[in-house]
């Protein structure tokens, strides 16, 4: 800190202030004396150059170049503690400057970084963490929900299958079988299943593998079956029972209508037997109308509940709690290269996005380097050769 103050004592601003005009004065003399050398031998040279003419010129560039160190000479003392004085005062704001790499404000925001750069990646593990727990919550919902649906559909399937075959016997029925087709129908059993449970499979959509552990998807199948048996079991006995119980009150009926066919003649027996056929089949249209219409009402309940479930998700996914504080940060994707073989990829991307809209002398001045090395390597005799580049003689007089 000493020799800064002595920089900037009284004496050495008094030492620039007293010499600086005089030597102002005679680097303006020769600058202006230079300049008009150089034009008058410039426009002879214009109107037509001589070997004369030629020596001329290079004695005057000779004369220029001395000119320039005497020039530096008498300035330079003055420059050079101007520079001084402004390297304390840019060391000084250096010294503070964070973006600077080594300052005590760089290296506080190097740790501010670091410890940034922590916090979000605890927040983005917290939110994983947790975005990960709901979906596994959704999941075990949905497939409990899709387990339901699909043993509701298997027990519907398995109700129809009874009540096609007391129909069945119902449709089967003839004069010479009624008693023995009554007595089935009336002994049918409605009884729900007792091997049910064990004969009954799940199909629902299993979740993404992993999600949910394969002893807990069992426990949700059982859970779910355990919870619809009771239902199963109650509505199985009721449908069985009115359907048992509908078909017994139209076999009188059907007893006396085969009977009236059979003492009918031939035709007439045949417009009976019709109409019971046409009864018999538009009756089965309306049973099974009204059991499509109750299976669409419980899926769409059902899918109802799913779509409630799916948005009671996606408020869940939102109202995952911040942490009490997170630094605020900027966050950049930062390029690093890992081998000489990502710079022809990075300077493609570069070129298809930016370059190939520059200018000539724009690229020119942006690839300076690789064109002097490429100028170099021409002396040697190794030139590009290409319709879109020309080599040019650039003549230089010693």
């Amino acid at each position: 800190m000493s020799n800064e103050l002595a920089i900037v004592r009284k004496e050495n601003i008094d030492i620039i202030v007293s010499n600086a005009p005089a030597a102002y004065d005679e680097n303006t003399i020769s600058h202006d004396r230079c300049i008009a050398a150089g034009r008058a031998i410039l426009a002879k040279m214009q109107q037509g150059m001589t070997d004369e003419l030629d020596q001329q010129a290079a004695t005057f560039i000779e004369k220029a170049r001395k000119t320039v160190r005497k020039m530096n000479d008498k300035r330079s003392p003055l420059t050079k503690l101007f520079d001084e004085i402004r390297t304390t005062f840019t060391g000084m704001e250096n010294d503070i400057d964070p973006t600077k790499s080594g300052t005590v404000p760089f290296l506080i925001q190097q740790e501010r970084n670091r410890y940034a750069a922590k916090k979000r990646e605890e927040e983005q593990r917290r939110q994983r963490e947790a975005l990960l727990r709901q979906q596994a919550e959704q999941a075990r919902t949905k497939y409990r929900t899709d387990c339901d649906n699909d043993y509701r559909d298997s027990f519907r399937g398995h109700l129809d299958f009874y009540i096609d075959g007391l129909r069945g016997l119902f449709q089967d029925v003839t004069l010479d079988n009624y008693d023995q087709r009554l007595a089935d129908i009336q002994n049918a059993s409605i009884n729900f299943p007792a091997d049910y449970v064990q004969i009954v499979r799940s199909s629902a959509p299993l979740p993404v593998a992993g999600i949910i552990p394969v002893e807990e998807l069992q426990q949700i199948r059982t859970a779910s079956l355990s919870a619809l048996l009771p239902t199963f079991q109650k509505e199985f006995e009721l449908s069985m029972r009115n359907e048992q119980l509908r078909i017994l009150q139209l076999m009188p009926s059907k007893k006396q209508e085969l009977q009236r066919a059979a003492q009918a003649s031939a035709e007439e027996a045949e417009r009976i037997r019709k109409q019971m056929k046409e009864r018999e089949e538009a009756e089965a249209k309306r049973l099974e109308q009204e059991r499509l219409q109750r299976e669409q009402q419980q899926r769409m309940e059902a899918d109802m509940k799913a779509k409630q479930t799916e948005i009671g998700g996606l408020f869940d996914q939102a109202s995952v709690v911040q942490p009490a504080y997170q630094p605020k940060t900027s966050v950049k994707k930062k390029l690093v290269p890992l081998n000489v073989e990502a710079f022809p990829e990075i300077i493609t991307l570069w070129w298809t996005k930016e370059g190939c809209h520059l200018s000539v002398d724009e690229l020119s001045k942006m690839f300076k380097k690789q064109i002097t090395f490429c100028e170099k390597c021409a002396k040697d005799g190794e030139i590009i050769k290409s319709e879109h580049i020309f080599y040019q003689d650039e003549v230089k007089a010693k």
